[in-house]
């Protein structure tokens, strides 16, 4: 499985897909999304520690990727 992780104040929100199912990649495209329109940016991360890349459309190949909330300055 997939998966992708959104960082958010409750907590993070998981959402997981096989990339064979059509289903699950739509829930999981529409999701990042919502997400990056509300200013999340997406990340794909790398199991075997190589630097990670920034996503600006959703890759339902990317094996695992990470959703990190908007900052606000102060």
């Amino acid at each position: 499985m997939h998966t992708m992780s959104a960082m958010g104040i409750a907590g993070d929100t998981k959402v997981e897909w096989d990339p064979d199912n059509k289903d699950e990649v739509r829930v999981a495209e529409r999701t990042f999304g919502i997400l990056t329109q509300k200013g999340f940016m997406g990340f794909r991360i790398y199991d075997d520690g190589k630097k990670g890349q920034k996503l600006t459309e959703f890759d339902p190949q990317a094996e695992s990727i990470l959703l990190v909330p908007p900052m606000q300055g102060g």
